[in-house]
């Protein structure tokens, strides 16, 4: 197994989306003393982590019976998070954590790749420790997630519009509904 790669604490981070819509990459974006990590995601990906974080990110405020400064900035420009940029990303996230460090006041995002094997067909229960893969541990402000996560929901939000009928995602170029056939 590779060594974990550690942004302790990143600069910046961002999660967004590059391409056009229906054929977009998502990703997690950070950067670290001048060095870029790329991680792919879900789109669904994204949208979960946005809301198990920002639930997270409450009760650790509620725990710690401190108000967190939560400026009202637009997703788009936020001064918190980095752009996404187009990179080639390392590995494609198949577990995500997070966690929070109290004494140093910033969180912890961990995100694991599992390589497919054979074995993962099986119903054995997996150890998560004996899995090669890239492991990323991305420490950061409660500020900087919260900020991140608003450019995730933002890019999740710029998608492919719902079919009325179907509710299947609609091309730009037109849409085959299967309610018309």
């Amino acid at each position: 197994m590779p060594d974990p790669i550690e942004f302790n604490p990143v600069d910046t981070i961002s999660a967004g989306a590059l391409g056009r819509p229906g054929q977009r990459r998502f990703m997690i974006q950070a950067r670290c003393n001048g060095a870029l990590l790329c991680i792919l995601m879900e789109k669904q990906q994204i949208s979960q982590l946005a809301e198990e974080a920002n639930d997270f990110l409450d009760r650790v405020a509620q725990d710690s019976n401190e108000l967190e400064a939560e400026p009202n900035l637009d997703p788009v420009n936020d001064a918190l998070c980095g752009q996404v940029v187009e990179t080639e990303p390392l590995f494609r996230a198949s577990l995500i954590g997070i966690g929070y460090d109290p004494h140093r006041n910033l969180v912890l995002l961990e995100l694991r790749e599992f390589p497919q094997t054979d074995e993962d067909l099986t119903d054995e229960p997996l150890d998560v420790d004996e899995l090669e893969g890239f492991v990323a541990r991305l420490y950061a402000t409660r500020a900087q997630v919260r900020a991140m996560l608003r450019h995730g929901v933002a890019s999740v939000g710029q998608g492919r519009p719902p079919c009325p009928l179907c509710q299947f995602p609609m091309d730009p170029d037109g849409h085959a509904c299967p309610r018309w056939n």
